[in-house]
């Protein structure tokens, strides 16, 4: 499952990016940037732009690659052990996990975070010089009783999202719900 929407995000974004080089000249793909703004702490404010080109006025423009839910997507649910996990259709750039309780350790994820942000372009390139990271997550919230938070996985192999799966796992969390984050 992860790997299919990984693979259909990233031939999207792939394509993207081919498409709007000739209209607009040289884009660069997966570019990290820092929303200067200190209400937003720290690895929260960093994002990767899908594609940056340039406008009709040359001017820099951020372009956001987003596709629709695949409708052949089931959902399907599995038990590992003491943990559920419900997965329920999504895209790989909006995807939000739901847990049953609190995420004692937010500071593990916050790691996670910067570990697969890739803020220091660690990450060997993938094919067609993808940035094999993620471009965003948001912080944990809480409503009625569940904590969530939402992520865009970029261009991250399917590693990511196992893994944070496994570390809120680690944290005593039973149930774990992905879904549309849009």
């Amino acid at each position: 499952i992860f790997a299919r929407e990984r693979e259909r995000y990233v031939d999207h974004l792939i394509e993207a990016k081919t498409k709007l080089e000739p209209e607009s000249g040289p884009v660069v793909g997966e570019l990290l940037l820092s929303i200067n703004n200190e209400n937003i702490p720290y690895p929260y404010r960093y994002v990767r732009v899908d594609v940056m080109c340039r406008s009709k006025d040359g001017s820099p423009q951020p372009c956001q690659v987003t596709l629709p839910i695949d409708p052949a997507f089931e959902a399907r649910g599995f038990k590992f052990e003491e943990i559920t996990v419900e997965i329920y259709p999504f895209t790989w750039d909006s995807i939000q996990i739901v847990v049953d309780q609190p995420i004692p350790n937010i500071s593990q994820l916050e790691e996670w975070i910067e570990r697969w942000l890739d803020v220091e372009d660690k990450n060997d390139p993938g094919p067609s010089n993808t940035s094999q990271a993620i471009h965003s997550f948001s912080q944990v919230e809480n409503l009625n009783g569940w904590w969530f938070l939402t992520g865009d996985f970029g261009s991250a192999p399917t590693d990511a999202l196992m893994e944070i799966i496994e570390l809120i796992a680690g944290q005593g969390v039973t149930r774990v719900v992905l879904k549309s984050g849009g």
